[in-house]
């Protein structure tokens, strides 16, 4: 479900989404120093979960259908005590809360109980939910500029977690 909400959010793609990025300015050619602009990682994720809250506000107001609206809570994985951030639309809440009533049934001896035709589902609903995304976007600057903003946080994130592996941060 996890890899589903971040191919939904995500699968937009910078591409479809991008605007043009500004190159960094050039240093002048007599500069004693060089300055290197960067970001502690917990401030990355901050930035990251503030934005995240604005988007998803903002599309919650402007979508057209309350099983796409998106929320944020944080859980603890089976295993740990240490809750993570997630966010997802209603309808995979729900396809979750039912998948868990369904092994519930399923193991007191009623295996009939599970529906294979879920993932189909969540498939369709995913790939509407990106369309509205989209649609969305190219109508709402605000939004477009916030998800253009959010994929490049991702991303860095993304390039500085092998970064604190190598040196043991």
């Amino acid at each position: 479900m996890r890899t589903l909400c971040f191919v939904v959010l995500f699968g937009l793609g910078a591409p479809a989404l991008a605007q043009e990025a500004q190159p960094p300015p050039q240093p002048a050619a007599n500069a004693d120093e060089v300055v290197v602009e960067g970001r502690k990682p917990e401030n990355v994720y901050a930035e990251i979960e503030r934005l995240e809250i604005s988007v998803y506000d903002r599309f919650n107001a402007l979508n057209s259908n309350d099983e796409f609206d998106i929320h944020c809570f944080k859980q603890a994985p089976t295993g740990s005590n240490i809750p993570l951030r997630r966010c997802a639309p209603n309808f995979v809440v729900e396809a979750e809360a039912q998948a868990a009533q369904n092994t519930m049934v399923g193991a007191r001896g009623r295996a009939d109980a599970r529906n294979h035709g879920d993932t189909t589902v969540l498939e369709q609903k995913s790939k509407a939910l990106t369309e509205e995304i989209q649609r969305l976007a190219r109508e709402d600057a605000q939004l477009m500029k916030d998800l253009v903003r959010l994929d490049e946080l991702k991303r860095q994130q993304a390039a500085d977690k092998p970064a604190r592996r190598q040196t043991g941060g």
